[in-house]
């Protein structure tokens, strides 16, 4: 009886490690020798009837809106951001601590939070969208001052007030504090109303490509990890879990299911999920992040339920960051919301099965 006991449990011994060393870890330095076709400074034509960032039936104007939100510890739960249509995950403090910058454009909620400040690289990732930012507050240490930003950038000097620091007076009335978060994560910005300041602005049209179809090349990909700092247990650590069913992917934190506050009961899924590898140093101090989001480098796109190992290319401030699958074909994602998350190898690991 012990020796079948000792077998079984054997037996069960290797089958976990068999699935533990299951996961693939993705080196985000390899050469991946990917030549891209055409030329990424054109944008693709929009279709009528149809989203740019989520490829959804839409047929509203297109006012854009990026939101900087934080997401330490003390800003969670955040909400409003189950209407964004594309979420950023970007470096903030050191190699661990990330900010989300949410993109709305098929709808404006009425609030969204808590919002924090802005660094020089959301202001890059405006350019590329040339949409309404808002933030709450400003880095303003040399060589990475957020105000010389948008002077070299012509943030300011449109048809159209864009910029919306809410920490001025112009814009204080398009925010209150909430009372359930604890300062300085309590702000929240009245959305569908500031964007009013946008409306008629001839923003870019730099739609994505989608398909109905579901990707037949790369590896299968259910489950993805990423894990900062090389420690498990850090809190900024996300995984994403696929369903077949709903060709979604369901985000999770600490294991818990990532939820908008104003929905609590329902899980956030994406359609899409991006991992962006790209170059980060820092300008004297932790919180002085310097992230490289012009050129080219390694990019992992999930979507239905596969892994394909692609690059990406940003070919100016000014241009549209494409994503490009193996064959040098930008990809066509799938229908819904997608999450980005831009981030260094010296910082994060992903793995995937």
């Amino acid at each position: 009886m012990r020796k079948w006991t000792a077998l079984l449990l054997a037996v069960l011994l290797v089958s976990v490690m068999a699935s533990a060393s299951a996961a693939t870890v993705i080196d985000a330095s390899a050469n991946r020798a990917i030549t891209p076709k055409g030329d990424p400074t054109i944008n693709n034509p929009r279709i009528p009837g149809e989203s740019m960032t989520t490829g959804l039936p839409f047929d509203g104007e297109y006012v854009p809106l990026l939101v900087n939100i934080d997401n330490v510890l003390g800003a969670w739960p955040q909400w409003g951001i189950g209407d964004a249509d594309i979420i950023y995950e970007m470096p903030i403090h050191g190699l661990t601590l990330t900010r989300l910058v949410a993109l709305f454009a098929d709808k404006h909620p009425e609030n969204v939070g808590p919002v924090r400040s802005g660094r020089v690289l959301h202001a890059e990732l405006r350019e590329e969208w040339d949409a309404g930012w808002t933030f709450a507050g400003i880095q303003r240490k040399d060589g990475t001052n957020v105000n010389d930003a948008l002077r070299e950038f012509g943030a300011r000097k449109k048809t159209h007030d864009l910029i919306y620091d809410l920490n001025g007076n112009k814009y204080s009335k398009y925010y209150h504090n909430v009372k359930d978060h604890k300062p300085p994560h309590h702000h929240s910005v009245h959305a569908a109303e500031l964007i009013q300041n946008a409306l008629g602005y001839d923003f870019p049209e730099r739609p994505f490509l989608f398909t109905d179809e579901l990707p037949i090349t790369g590896d299968i990909a259910t489950q993805i990890t990423l894990v900062y700092g090389g420690n498990t247990k850090n809190y900024t650590n996300s995984a994403f879990d696929y369903d077949a069913a709903s060709n979604r992917y369901t985000r999770t934190r600490q294991g818990q299911p990532y939820v908008d506050q104003n929905n609590p009961g329902q899980p956030l899924t994406f359609s899409n999920v991006i991992v962006q590898w790209t170059d980060l140093g820092f300008n004297g101090a932790a919180n002085a992040p310097e992230l490289r989001e012009v050129g080219t480098g390694n990019a992992d796109i999930f979507m239905g339920g596969r892994h394909i190992a692609g690059i990406w290319v940003r070919s100016s401030t000014t241009d549209r960051t494409v994503f490009y699958d193996e064959n040098g074909d930008e990809i066509r994602l799938q229908r819904g919301k997608t999450w980005i998350n831009v981030t260094t190898q010296r910082s994060t690991e992903v793995t995937y099965q």
